[in-house]
């Protein structure tokens, strides 16, 4: 991921004594930054077996942290700064169902699953089941359900197999369809691959901003969006990536066809994959999700 917002991807990680760690990229050279600190120079611990996940918590358009832990709790860190160096403060335990999340060994992960257009909680765990956490909040303000199980379409659990411990999972669009994929990793060694499948009642294409603008799912470059408010002088329009950062923004708008060539705020071209096309009226933000081929 872009740690530092300078368009070229690096690396975090969690570790084995529960501390995160930062790897930046220069070209070809990597700057670690080993035990990642607070504001006030505490270095970030949480115990044992720390797993990172980053998204934009909040919607303040700043990458914000969470480490999933051995002792089996989930903590969030609020970025207390900018999106070109995130710091925290303090870390505050993901709830669901108005309780603190304990799973242990719980490995985390952002992503909208269930393609309403608000950011999940998926979790993997010791016993190797998989957690899926429903956000019925908002993108900007999650609220999450006590979890449900993920089944494979015969009722069985999402489970690795011999050896069914340790999952970690990896969630996107592996076939570059519209439907969710996922890599679980265990403590065997192995990485499965589950392929998503359409199901009863689900729509292909759901109604993000469908009294906004019109925009295919499935995209090639340029995208062109056509917008049906004729001038949207007061609002903001953006395309973020899974991880909620910010690739491009337009802003003070009035016209009725927009364009998206693919670059990014720093001028480079952006890779295949999924985007999100985001909207903001007052307070309110709805997104619709783009699959970008080319």
């Amino acid at each position: 991921m872009d740690w530092n917002s300078d368009g070229e991807w690096d690396i975090i990680s969690g570790d084995r004594s529960g501390y995160f760690n930062v790897f930046i990229r220069e070209d070809t050279i990597l700057t670690g930054y080993y035990r990642y600190r607070l504001i006030d120079s505490t270095i970030i611990d949480v115990g044992n077996n720390s797993q990172p996940a980053v998204t934009d918590w909040n919607g303040d358009g700043k990458k914000d942290l969470i480490l999933g832990s051995e002792a089996g709790y989930i903590y969030l860190f609020l970025n207390q700064t900018s999106d070109t160096w995130p710091m925290f403060q303090d870390y505050t335990y993901l709830q669901a169902g108005g309780q603190i999340i304990y799973i242990y060994r719980v490995n985390p992960y952002i992503f909208d699953l269930d393609r309403d257009g608000k950011k999940d909680l998926i979790c993997g765990e010791n016993n190797g089941y998989v957690h899926f956490f429903k956000n019925i909040g908002s993108d900007s303000n999650p609220i999450l359900t006590l979890p449900e199980t993920l089944k494979m379409i015969d009722g069985t659990p999402v489970r690795p197999s011999p050896y069914p411990y340790g999952s970690r999972c990896g969630f996107g669009y592996w076939n570059n369809d519209t439907l969710p994929d996922f890599l679980l990793g265990s403590y065997d060694g192995q990485i499965r691959l589950y392929l998503g499948v359409p199901f009863v009642n689900l729509q292909e294409d759901l109604p993000f901003l469908q009294n906004e603008f019109s925009l295919p799912s499935i995209s090639r470059l340029p995208i062109k969006i056509k917008l049906k408010s004729p001038k949207l002088t007061d609002n903001e329009i953006w395309i973020s990536n899974i991880f909620g950062e910010i690739i491009w923004r337009w802003d003070n708008l009035s016209k009725e066809m927009i364009e998206w060539d693919g670059r990014s705020l720093k001028g480079r071209k952006v890779s295949k994959g999924v985007y999100f096309l985001n909207i903001r009226k007052g307070k309110k933000i709805e997104k619709r999700q783009i699959i970008l081929i080319n």
